[in-house]
């Protein structure tokens, strides 16, 4: 049997979901069966199911054994990394990032622009496989001619808030969901302390502690300054919320939620302000007056390409005035910066998701499967299952990595309605998807036909 059915996992629902659900429409529509929805629980319907063409987010050391299963079981892999636009300097990206043993499992390396390109050929665990430039989905959804997707959301927010200035943090480290997986150890990685790596974590570690500490310092003297203005502080999805609750519970212009899809609070705010934060790209794409805040630098550390595209202010004061310049000058029709184009290749010109999905039709559509062996199948079955297992185990640990509340922080879950509503917007934008049909398949997974 060919390869008509694509996995498309989803981690963090408020970030990956609505630009996979364009490339799982994009894909419905060429002729495949889509299956998206939670990461977790797409590995463990992964045994169930023949013939799948697998869509990695990551090729972390972490990821060995599932794709090892995948693989076991007949699958195909392809894949991005959902971290590879705003990522660490290459030696620590390879080191914390990639591992050569998931490497060897993928067919097919989808890059985010020449740069990511580079990145992923010049790894040592390069085994040839081909290099897609073709950008990603959630710039896909970004684009003028789609970001009216979004507009329900940005009016809703615009009701609800006012004028406000979004402020995206990037703790996950520092202020972590689960404070244990927060500790500059659970890096987790045994190649760390073979290479050194515990060095360069431990000076982030202390670099981000130090940013952290600024932001809640000058939050709150952004609200008291700006009485007129609301400040939405928006935490990283890994972020504990109620950090930043407590800290600006009595702050009237201040409000925190990690709800929804950052872009239409983006679209909505009168600016932003982050610190090396991918938020700072879209904004940017967006249009939208974005600041950086930088009181304290770390060339080792800071990421690039948010640091050039930002308005930066090194102080609480400096920050003010930026804030008061960008209110007062609202102006969307800057052209885009050059530098995005050697790190973003689908800006314009063709969808990431029809490029991808043409590359996948092309490999795999008609390609019948090469006969794997029963043993195989039946190992990569029965490894899968003993998986689930513990990882269901490990579900009912409050502080463990797996446990069911953190999954929930991560992915509340939807509603075939509302996956239907979602579509219907899609569709209205491309007049492509009318035909599209949605069946759940269990709490959080869900099959998009054409």
């Amino acid at each position: 049997m060919p390869y008509k059915t694509i996995l498309i996992p989803v981690e963090s629902q408020v970030r990956e979901l609505d630009g996979k659900l364009l490339l799982a429409c994009t894909a419905a529509a060429k002729g495949f069966t889509s299956i998206i929805g939670s990461r977790s629980h797409i590995h463990f319907y992964s045994s169930r199911i023949n013939n799948c063409i697998y869509i990695a987010k990551s090729m972390r050391r972490f990821s060995e054994r599932m794709f090892k299963i995948l693989h076991q079981l007949g699958h195909k892999i392809v894949a991005w990394d959902e971290e590879g636009l705003v990522r660490l300097p290459d030696q620590q990206y390879y080191m914390h990032r990639l591992s050569p043993v998931t490497f060897s499992y993928i067919d097919h390396l989808f890059a985010w622009g020449e740069s990511n390109a580079r990145v992923f050929r010049n790894y040592s665990g390069y085994k040839q496989q081909p290099i897609h430039s073709f950008g990603n989905p959630r710039i896909d959804i970004i684009r003028p001619e789609l970001r009216s997707y979004f507009q329900p959301e940005v009016d809703s927010i615009v009701k609800a808030h006012g004028n406000y200035i979004l402020i995206n943090t990037n703790f996950g480290q520092i202020n972590h969901f689960i404070p244990s997986l927060g500790k500059k150890e659970t890096s987790r990685d045994k190649n760390f302390a073979e290479n050194s790596s515990d060095q360069f974590t431990s000076r982030r570690h202390a670099h981000k502690t130090e940013l952290f500490s600024h932001f809640r310092q000058t939050i709150p003297l952004l609200a008291d300054t700006f009485p007129d203005i609301k400040f939405v502080v928006r935490p990283h999805p890994s972020e504990n919320t109620e950090t930043w609750k407590k800290l600006l519970g009595n702050k009237a212009n201040t409000f925190v939620s990690n709800e929804g899809n950052v872009i239409p609070w983006i679209m909505g705010s009168k600016a932003l302000i982050s610190n090396g934060c991918t938020t700072s790209i879209e904004s940017t794409i967006l249009g939208k007056p974005t600041l950086g805040y930088y009181p304290v630098f770390n060339d080792e550390v800071d990421d690039i390409i948010p640091k050039a595209l930002c308005d930066i202010a090194t102080s609480g004061q400096e920050l003010v005035i930026k804030i008061r310049h960008s209110l007062a000058h609202q102006d969307n029709s800057s052209p885009l910066p050059v530098i995005l184009n050697e790190h973003i290749a689908n800006l314009s010109g063709p969808l990431a998701c029809d490029n991808i999905i043409n590359t996948l039709y092309d490999a795999y559509y008609h390609l019948e499967q090469a006969k794997i062996p029963l043993d195989s199948r039946i190992k990569g079955f029965i490894h899968n299952e003993a998986r689930t297992l513990v990882k269901h185990y490990n579900s009912m640990k409050k502080e463990h990595r797996n446990s069911s509340n953190y999954h929930k922080h991560r992915y509340p879950g939807i509603s075939t309605e509302y996956i239907h509503e979602k579509i219907k917007r899609l569709d209205h934008l491309t007049n492509r998807f009318e035909a599209i049909e949605v069946k759940q398949i269990s709490k959080y997974i869900f099959k998009i036909t054409g």
